[in-house]
């Protein structure tokens, strides 16, 4: 859910000192906080933290290209009304900057009646998309869809995370969605080159050197012309290692080698290449017990676990379930143009109770199969056997992990019970023998 500092926050973006201090000025006395930035990047920064709600720019922005920064805005807080700015600003530029996202588009000099009606424009859009789409979370693409508390705090470290160059290890069981992870931090972060993955365990041992760093023309029999590797082809974008951990003890060290130096030689070369790629990686398995078996290099390991991100099973966030569901439905019902079933509140209770050992996409392709097999209803009957199981609400109970400190447990509570209801705070409250004041203040605490 996006956070709004005030309804009278504007972050102000121009690189020009002197038009800006200008604008912030006219800005305040018209009653308006402002907050300022003077490059694109340090602004993406603030946005990626999702504190503001109006943003006024102008298409002037040297360090990044504009159309690249409307759309990393956009991506990065959706609910964010944009104005652009600037001088002698050609009829078909301003519509395509309006289609990419501004709601309004500012011609100097600026008027202040201008400048007030484009920044209560920018509040009214995100006014209303917030009060649209009221407490669910959601990102750019269903699959992010979500409403536990725990993706919510995952989703802020990955807006926290995204503009910097930082490498992020993403851990989590199959399934899980680590790979749609990735690319939605390369969509945040603003860089300018391509999102490349390359799933290591899917590339013989022999291989796999030759995808990520390339080969001159007769470095071994078959190679016969030059290729670029993979962390060529991904410039100055992102390059994802899916199964990090398959990868070979001595294409570690190569690895571990341009990871440091920041420069890749190809496989039968001898001039170093510079690249400037951020490196994403993400396995199923537990490279620490790898490392403590030798399996994997120590110093790779905490050399791409510089931030990790884990993502939690199914089983665990409940309450996203049926948001996933339907959210697959509609999806798939436009893939394969066919009507959008209804999904009764019977099947949809025993979706959620059920564990999905596959996690997101086991539930994908199981709303597929649905789709295609149960007609214009989906009711319990519809599912298949394992999945079909005598449970009610009743039924359900709290598992909690270990947690480490008293307050962590507290946490952990407060967490599972809110999921367990689908975010009902009075409910909530009542099962934990709490008033509901009590239960907002400890929510807004933890």
């Amino acid at each position: 859910m996006v956070t709004v500092l005030g309804k009278g926050t504007v972050l102000l973006v121009d690189g020009n000192q002197k038009r800006r201090d200008e604008l912030r000025s006219r800005l305040r006395e018209a009653g308006y906080n402002v907050l300022v930035e003077s490059s694109a990047r340090s602004a993406l920064r603030l946005i990626h933290s999702r504190c503001v709600n109006s943003i006024v720019l102008s298409s002037e922005i040297e360090d990044m290209h504009f159309r690249t920064f409307l759309q990393s805005v956009r991506k990065a807080n959706v609910a964010a009304g944009l104005v652009v700015y600037g001088s002698d600003i050609p009829t078909e530029k301003a519509v395509e900057w309006m289609k990419g996202g501004a709601v309004d588009v500012l011609q100097e000099p600026i008027r202040d009646q201008r400048l007030r009606e484009g920044v209560q424009l920018a509040f009214r859009h995100s006014s209303v998309y917030l009060e649209g789409h009221g407490e669910e979370r959601r990102e750019e693409g269903d699959s992010f869809l979500y409403r536990t508390r725990a993706m919510d705090r995952i989703m802020r470290k990955v807006h926290r995370v995204a503009p910097l160059k930082t490498t992020v290890l993403i851990t989590g069981e199959s399934g899980t969605g680590k790979d749609l992870l990735a690319k939605k931090i390369h969509e945040l972060s603003g860089r300018p080159g391509p999102y490349v993955p390359i799933n290591c365990a899917a590339i013989p041992e022999t291989l796999l050197e030759g995808e990520l760093f390339g080969h001159e023309k007769g470095a071994f029999t078959g190679a016969d012309r030059t290729r670029q590797g993979k962390f060529e082809a991904a410039g100055s974008g992102t390059l994802l290692l899916d199964e990090i951990a398959e990868i070979p003890r001595g294409t570690q060290v190569k690895l571990l080698r341009v990871l440091e130096e920041e420069q890749v030689t190809r496989l039968g070369g001898n001039v170093p290449i510079p690249v400037d790629v951020r490196l994403l990686a993400a396995t199923n398995q537990n490279l620490e017990e790898l490392v403590r078996e030798g399996s994997f290099r120590e110093d790779l390991y905490y050399r791409i676990k510089v931030v990790e991100i884990n993502l939690p099973p199914l089983r665990s966030r409940k309450a996203d379930v049926p948001l996933l569901a339907m959210s697959f439905l509609r999806q798939l019902a436009e893939k394969h143009d066919m009507p959008i079933p209804e999904l009764t509140p019977e099947a949809r209770e025993i979706l959620t109770d059920y564990e999905w050992p596959g996690n997101v996409r086991q539930l994908r392709n199981m709303m597929e199969s649905l789709l295609i097999t149960s007609g214009d209803r989906i009711i319990p009957s519809d599912l298949p056997p394992e999945i079909r199981r005598e449970a009610t609400r009743e039924d359900k109970r709290l598992v909690l992990e270990l947690p480490s400190t008293v307050s962590e447990a507290e946490e952990q509570l407060i967490e599972k019970t809110l999921d367990l209801v689908d975010g009902n705070r009075t409910q909530a409250a009542k099962l934990l023998g709490i008033g509901r004041r009590t239960l907002q203040r400890k929510i807004g605490r933890n």
